[in-house]
Parts: C-alpha cells; structure tokens; sequence
C-alpha cells in the first residue's frame, strides 16, 4: 500500500513538470495571430488596437498575418491544422466557429477543432447603400427588392459570416429575393459600395464610421439590441419588428484544440490584463466597438449557446447561395 501511494505521487510529479516547465517557459518567441479576413474590416480593425499592449503583456512580439478567403474557412483551416504549441492562434470572429460549419458543408473543422483564448470585444452588423441610393429608409428599399425579385445586388464579408446571416435573414423576414456577392471581409465590402459595383451591402458597423461621417455612406438599419450611440439616428431590426434577424460580430482569440492549458491559461492571463488598460478600452470604444472581455470558460458557453442558435437558423434557411 505505501509502495503504491509513492508511486502514485511520483507519477503526480512527474506530469506536474511539464505543465510547470511549459508555463514559465512559453512564450519563448514571436506568436502569429492569424486573421482570416481582408484588412480593414472589424476583425482587422479589432485586433490591432489590443496587439501593442497584448504584446507587451505576453513580453514578445505579436505578429498579425492576414489570410482571407472562403468567409474565413481558410485562415482558421490553416490555424486548426498548426502545431499545438500556442506560435499559432486565430484572432477572428465567432462566426468563422459557428455558422461558417453550420452553414458550409465544405468546411474542413468544426468547434472541437479549436479552443477559445477569450473574447474582447463586438460589433453590430450594419446595412450599408451608397448616400445618393434612391432609398433612403429600409421600407423603401424593400418595397424596390419587392418589385424587382433578384434584380439587387449586395455585398457580404463571405459565405458562413455574421453579414451574410444578417442578410439572410432579413432576405427572409421581408420575403425579398436579392443576388449575392461575397467578398473577403467588411473593408472590401465598403468599397464595392462606394464604387458600385454593388448596390447595397451587409457589414460591420466599426469600418463603416469614417465613411458614415463623410458623407459617402448611408446606413439603413443595424442588427443591435438598440440604437447605437455611434449611429443614434438609425433604427435597429428589433424596432422593425425583427429582433430574431440580428446577430453580434464578437471578436475573438482561439488556439489548436490540443493546446496545453497552461499556454491557454498564460494568454488568457495576458489578454485579460490587456482588456483592463484604461488607453486600450478608449481605443475600442473610438473605434465604434464594444468592450466586454470573457475568459475561456465563459466564452465556449457563448459559442455552444450560438451553435445551437444557428444551426437552427440553417435548417430554416437551407443550402447558402
């Protein structure tokens, strides 16, 4: 019996080391945060503003790397198959977690793949026309999509994101029939806006602000619970009588799946920290975001409570187009 209890200590110490040695060892060098979108948008946008203090509370760089495509599919592909050792993380949306394998069949992970770091920050999803559009209002833009089915083209950030499901669902909750095209994130989209080469387009409202304020853009709804203060005169989907047509862009960090949780207990820790610094949280509150960090834990109950939410959605709207 005592020859068994040592050696069940023994084995106890002996996993107890490596868990040690990672955690005052790790980070030794550079991590890359994958962001599987086009620059400019709100992930891009997100990201950068915490990167310096995140960096310095990690003690190493903290290098970005944009690799858009496939609605985010192919930076969080790349991130899901990276060595496990926390070098590699995707610093994206809970979209790209939730509804781009709900809705996407070609998908190649899904949200085991994956665990999440914490969340920092969201945005609401905005519907955006150019300011000289002939439809000043969303009934009137409905009543046009009503008299000429297909005939309007938009703009979303990618098949499987939160812009295509807000538009999805609006598509739906008005009846209305409009033509697709998807591009790699929110900044792409603006500009096919501004140049026309859609008529209209479903985004993130943070890269929308400078282009609101200057005039060139026009927003006709948001999916928020209620009106933002960056946009107070523009009336949300819940006031419309669609609150059901309206999801967040929550901004996010996510590791391997089979990362040590002593490297995900270290980065949460920093980011954490990093979500405190007065100069970081008015920088997000500028940039038209909304600060609200969540740990691991809290933040994979948030990612189940969304994959129930729209897988059920996805059945209602079937295959996406």
């Amino acid at each position: 019996m005592i020859i068994a209890r040592l050696l069940a200590l023994i084995l106890g110490a002996a996993l107890t080391v490596p868990a040690l040695v990672v955690a005052q060892a790790y980070p030794s060098r550079s991590i890359e945060l994958v962001i599987p979108f086009a620059p400019g948008g709100p992930t891009d946008i997100a990201i950068r503003l915490i990167q310096p203090q995140l960096s310095a509370n990690l003690g190493v760089p903290v290098v970005l790397v944009n690799k858009a495509g496939g609605g985010g599919a192919i930076g969080m592909d790349q991130v899901a198959k990276a060595k496990p050792d926390g070098y590699t993380l995707a610093a994206t949306v809970r979209s790209t977690i939730t509804i781009l394998p709900a809705t996407q069949a070609d998908v190649s992970y899904k949200p085991a793949d994956f665990i999440p770091v914490g969340a920092y920050a969201f945005d609401s999803g905005v519907i955006l026309v150019k300011r000289d559009a002939p439809w000043k209002t969303l009934e009137e833009l409905v009543d046009h999509a009503r008299k000429n089915p297909g005939k309007l083209t938009y703009g979303t950030a990618g098949l499987g994101t939160n812009s295509f499901f807000n538009m999805e669902l609006l598509k739906q909750a008005y009846n209305i029939d409009m033509t697709h095209v998807p591009f790699g994130g929110s900044g792409p989209v603006k500009n096919a806006v501004l140049g026309g080469h859609v008529q209209l387009g479903a985004a993130s409202q943070s890269p929308m602000l400078s282009v609101v304020k200057s005039g060139d853009i026009a927003i006709l709804v948001t999916s928020a619970s209620k009106r933002l203060a960056s946009l107070p005169g523009v009336p949300t989907m819940t006031e419309k009588g669609h609150p059901e047509a309206s999801l967040s862009t929550w901004m996010e960090i996510y590791a391997p799946a089979k990362a040590p949780a002593a490297v995900i207990e270290r980065l949460s820790q920093a980011l954490d920290k990093t979500m405190k610094d007065p100069a970081v949280l008015a920088a997000i509150d500028k940039a038209g975001l909304v600060a609200e960090y969540h740990d691991p834990e809290s933040t994979k109950k948030l990612i189940d409570r969304e994959w129930e939410t729209v897988t059920r959605m996805a059945k209602k709207l079937g295959p996406a187009k």
